[in-house]
């Protein structure tokens, strides 16, 4: 009888011990348990960033969370979010956005319900997208540049918009009849040209860099550049400016002044000529750019935008006064966006 009982008392004792157990592990803190989440983002996004930043500071309080980070530059990253989104049957493509069991947190979601779904152990094991395996950071393929020949399409068919030639002959004629020095006066109008063009491209790009494009913007930026070629064929300086132009125009008979009307002319002209400008800057939107790279683009583009101005100045300098085909050059600078636009579609 006292074996039965000692008996019984171990098996009750080994029962609560277990029981114990389990209750431990049943509500064990969510930061003792591994989860793992999926976050696609951008780096030319500036929510994404933020989301980021955000997501490391989660990281820091599990310490058993794995965050597979995937950048949708890369193709394969890009058609995987794609995926993802198929599967949950989520026809709008945003980012950045944190795949969680089987919960989707888009932009401001992430901040205000990722904890509270790892606190619910949502996450416990990683994301699936009908089978999809996943490409880990590493396995990830470079990101290719912009294409230099579409942005020297692009500012070959700017540099040849009649407006900007045709201030600039406005210009040389003011400043021959005026002032010897053609050279440093004209030459100072395209600094100024060039300085302010360059300055309003890195504002443009800062600003288009915020929104999240679609997978087929390179599509609508084709369609757009086609149809720039016809506006181009009918566009002139709006007639609200002209007056505003030739004030400036002839006041500039001085390098400073010169510098500074070319800066001024320059966004006047934007309406004008500006459509090519930013095509390119939403292009180059698309891809994987740091600093350094968009500032080479920009110069690159620019130096082309002002060569015939150079070439006007040159001859004028010279003795020649050259006649601009202005007809002519409407035709060519939409021959060459029209051409732009049938590469970017086919591409």
């Amino acid at each position: 009888m006292k074996k039965v009982l000692a008996g019984l008392l171990v098996a009750a004792v080994v029962m609560l011990g277990l029981a114990s157990v389990g209750g431990v592990y049943s509500s064990a803190d969510a930061k003792d348990v591994h989860q793992c989440i999926y976050f696609f983002y951008s780096k030319s996004c500036h929510t994404c960033i933020v989301a980021d930043e955000y997501i490391k500071t989660v990281e820091a309080k599990y310490p058993l969370l794995e965050v597979v980070r995937f950048e949708i530059g890369n193709r394969t990253n890009y058609e995987m979010l794609i995926e993802f989104y198929k599967f949950h049957n989520i026809s709008t493509y945003r980012w950045p956005v944190v795949f969680i069991g089987n919960e989707v947190l888009v932009s401001a979601d992430i901040q205000s319900q990722l904890e509270p779904l790892l606190e619910n152990k949502t996450g416990w094991v990683c994301p699936s997208s009908n089978s999809s395996v996943p490409l880990y950071p590493g396995d990830e393929e470079q990101p290719k540049d912009p294409p230099i020949a579409i942005i020297a399409g692009m500012a070959l068919a700017d540099s040849m918009n009649p407006c900007a030639i045709t201030v600039l002959l406005l210009l040389v004629v003011a400043i021959g009849a005026s002032s010897a020095g053609i050279w440093k006066t004209g030459g100072a109008y395209i600094a100024g040209n060039f300085v302010a063009y360059l300055a309003i491209g890195f504002g443009l790009f800062s600003i288009l860099q915020q929104f999240e494009m679609p997978a087929y913007v390179n599509k609508i930026i084709g369609v757009a550049a086609i149809l720039l070629a016809v506006y181009t064929l009918f566009s002139k300086i709006p007639a609200q400016s002209r007056p505003v132009v030739k004030k400036l125009i002839n006041k500039s008979t001085t390098v400073p002044l010169a510098f500074l009307a070319g800066a001024v002319i320059s966004a006047i002209e934007l309406p004008c000529t500006g459509g090519p400008y930013f095509l390119a800057l939403a292009l180059m939107t698309q891809y994987d750019m740091g600093s350094t790279e968009v500032l080479a683009y920009l110069l690159f583009y620019n130096l082309i935008f002002v060569l015939p101005l150079v070439a006007v100045l040159v001859l004028w300098g010279r003795g020649i006064a050259p006649r601009v085909p202005k007809n002519y050059i409407r035709l060519v600078s939409a021959a060459l966006m029209f051409a732009v636009g049938i590469i970017i579609l086919l591409v």
